[in-house]
């Protein structure tokens, strides 16, 4: 019954890396809702180990868009629009220049700078850029520049403005809308540049569906854990994935 689902997603894709994607979303989601950390980059990783390169940020714009609004929409109250505005209008140039630029890049290309991304952010620390509200369109410009290549780029926003924010609640809704914004950017100019999204539409579904149990159950079965515990595994795993695409990308 379960492999019967798989005649709607590209022949690119076994059952096997199907059903795994669709687990893997509760568990990353999960994670994020108890730790914080962790959770979007190693769904990112593992999403480009196992899906065709040019189809991994598009497919994940789609499912990190639906887990952010999801968090937006509780928190709509603690946004400053503003902000958004700003950081929006920037996000829109970079969106239109990353996607070309994306769209052009052959998949072993995509292949190592997403290797070398997902690398960089398990064993380096965040930045906190100079992103004051005077630059905040510029921060949007560059992270969805980068976001439509690589992914994964809402560590750097939050680094960058978070201290801008005295409450945690308006900081984490202004995120949320923000990062919102550029990954709707990130389908509409995929879309336009050509990707088929429709081909996809049962694997997202589902995704999405299991990454929202996955944020209301991820308390109660990792509450156990600490983030310190958790973060070592996290490195392992993603330094192996990243390792993997490195050489996929280099070698073929």
């Amino acid at each position: 019954m379960l492999v019967h689902f798989t005649q709607w997603m590209p022949d690119s894709l076994s059952a096997l890396a199907f059903w795994s994607l669709v687990f893997v979303s509760y568990l990353t989601s999960a994670i994020t809702a108890a730790l914080g950390i962790g959770g979007g980059i190693t769904l990112l990783s593992i999403m480009a180990n196992l899906l065709p390169a040019t189809a991994v940020i598009p497919v994940h714009g789609v499912v990190q868009l639906g887990s952010n609004l999801g968090r937006l929409t509780t928190l709509h109250r603690f946004v400053d629009w503003r902000l958004v505005l700003w950081f929006s209008i920037g996000s829109l140039a970079g969106s239109v220049v990353g996607a070309g630029a994306a769209t052009r890049l052959p998949g072993e290309g995509l292949q190592i700078a997403m290797g070398a991304f997902i690398l960089y952010t398990a064993w380096f620390p965040t930045v906190a850029l100079p992103a004051g509200r005077k630059f905040i369109s510029l921060l949007g410009g560059v992270t969805s520049f980068i976001g439509m290549i690589v992914g994964g780029v809402a560590p750097f926003v939050f680094a960058a403005i978070k201290s801008m924010f005295a409450e945690r609640t308006a900081l984490v809704g202004t995120l949320a809308a923000m990062i919102s914004g550029q990954q709707l950017l990130k389908v509409v100019f995929f879309g336009f540049f050509g990707f088929v999204f429709t081909e996809w539409y049962l694997m997202i579904a589902l995704m999405l569906i299991t990454g929202y149990l996955g944020t209301l159950t991820g308390r109660i079965f990792l509450e156990r854990f600490t983030a310190e515990q958790v973060q070592p595994i996290l490195k392992v795993v993603l330094t192996l994935m990243a390792a993997r695409l490195l050489y996929l990308g280099i070698f073929g």
